[in-house]
């Protein structure tokens, strides 16, 4: 038994959540709870209408932004 929650509070590497707003598999709102608890660098895309797995091939444009943005902010 693990929580994501407790590794998102003691987390020190940067994390960039993705989650797609119509995932029926996993709750939209695990995401973005982990994402408020994680202590690290981080960034948040919520893709909309996108399904579990789905966020890359619903909107590739935002998704790819999201992740130049996000490996250009944490660039040492």
């Amino acid at each position: 038994e693990y929580s994501t929650l407790d590794a998102m509070e003691t987390n020190t590497r940067p994390i960039l959540f993705i989650h797609g707003s119509a995932d029926n598999f996993v709750p939209l709102k695990m995401s973005v709870d982990n994402y408020l608890a994680c202590k690290a660098p981080k960034d948040l895309l919520i893709v909309p209408g996108a399904g579990h797995g789905m966020s890359y091939l619903t909107d590739k444009c935002a998704y790819e932004r999201a992740v130049k943005r996000f490996f250009r902010s944490i660039e040492t």
